[in-house]
């Protein structure tokens, strides 16, 4: 089914394949980008990280406080004002620029120097030029989930000109490149794990499990699920899930664990009980790779052809949205934060 190239067809799944295909090119030239945007904060060593942003915009966030041992990092993702401190730096993440729950901790810290703004444009974009605070921008014209490469590089390559250490080098991405071409439409089925995750997936309640460096993959993969292929998914972390989540599952659920090689014996044996009690309900996503950093972006990118593959099996739009923009629309906090933030440009 998923062989056939007229599958691929429609303008949105054509569009959205292409944009998933630069995923490895787009982390490295932002990559690039971020190294430059660092170089500009000269010897600044930040006593914590703060990543303003929600959504996908965030999961780069909980990626960084997985992967960045010192310092500390803060994903912040609400409304409410965060209190900064002078040594903090501010990563403030909006695709679209107009994402009202970080303006209320970024318009009380405008003073600060040590704020960057990462997005295609919008408020957040006018407010860094008026404040002359560096600034990255995205590529425009796709929707914000498939900014995620962009954004992971853009600030992977910033803390790195920091010298703030990363977990695993991103030297050689040779595997990752690898894993793309096992799982592009033109690698058949029975060769291709993306293939075969969402034909698996596709009418049931997938429900997906990660560990430690692996649980901002799950989420990501629920996320995706969620907007990509408008597949409703549940996501949680390993160990917690054992003392909750399983009661739940059923015949029409599927757990779908993304697995590194890092992982202790204890979640390993884990792992190997959920796999015998679930047996075909259970799907393990696990790639080969040189380090951690390139063994997640080969998951990350497996992540996504999976829930491309579960819109073309369900013929659904990958690239538009309906409820969410709706509900921005009418949400009147939104709305009059928004309008604080045209104020504050006015002055």
């Amino acid at each position: 089914m998923l062989d056939n190239p007229e599958k691929y067809s429609r303008e949105q799944f054509g569009k959205a394949f292409s944009i998933v295909q630069r995923y490895l090119e787009c982390f490295s030239s932002y990559y690039e980008i971020g190294l430059e945007i660092g170089r500009r904060l000269k010897d600044f060593k930040p006593s914590r990280i703060v990543y303003l942003g929600i959504g996908g915009s965030a999961i780069v966030g909980d990626f960084i406080s997985v992967i960045v041992r010192e310092p500390t990092v803060r994903v912040h993702r609400d409304y409410t004002v965060l209190k900064i401190n002078p040594d903090d730096l501010i990563l403030a993440v909006s695709y679209s620029g107009d994402t009202a729950e970080i303006f209320p901790t970024i318009l009380n810290n405008l003073d600060s120097r040590k704020m960057v703004m990462i997005t295609s444009g919008g408020a957040l974009r006018r407010l860094a030029e008026k404040k002359n605070l560096p600034i990255i921008m995205l590529e425009q014209g796709i929707p914000p989930r498939y900014a995620f490469p962009h954004t992971f590089g853009a600030v992977i390559g910033l803390l790195k000109s920091l010298n703030i250490k990363i977990e695993g080098s991103i030297e050689n991405l040779d595997s990752a490149k690898t894993i793309q071409d096992t799982v592009s439409p033109e690698t058949p089925t029975d060769k291709n794990l993306a293939k075969k995750t969402a034909l698996k997936i596709v009418d049931m309640l997938p429900v997906v499990y990660g560990y430690g460096k692996a649980a901002p993959i799950a989420y990501r993969l629920k996320c995706q699920l969620n907007e990509n292929s408008k597949l409703f998914s549940h996501f949680c972390e390993i160990p917690e899930a054992l003392h909750n989540d399983i009661e739940v599952l059923n015949e029409k659920t599927i757990l779908i664990a993304p697995r590194l090689s890092d992982e202790p014996r204890e979640i390993n044996e884990v792992y190997r009980l959920l796999s015998s009690f679930l047996q075909e309900r259970y799907i393990e996503l696990k790639v080969q790779a040189r380090s951690i950093m390139e063994e997640i972006l080969s998951l990350l990118i497996l992540v996504d052809y999976i829930s491309l593959y579960a819109a073309v099996l369900r013929d659904v739009d990958p690239l538009s949205l309906s409820v969410i923009p709706k509900l921005k629309g009418r949400n009147r906090i939104y709305q009059e934060i928004l309008k604080s933030v045209d104020e504050k440009l006015e002055e």
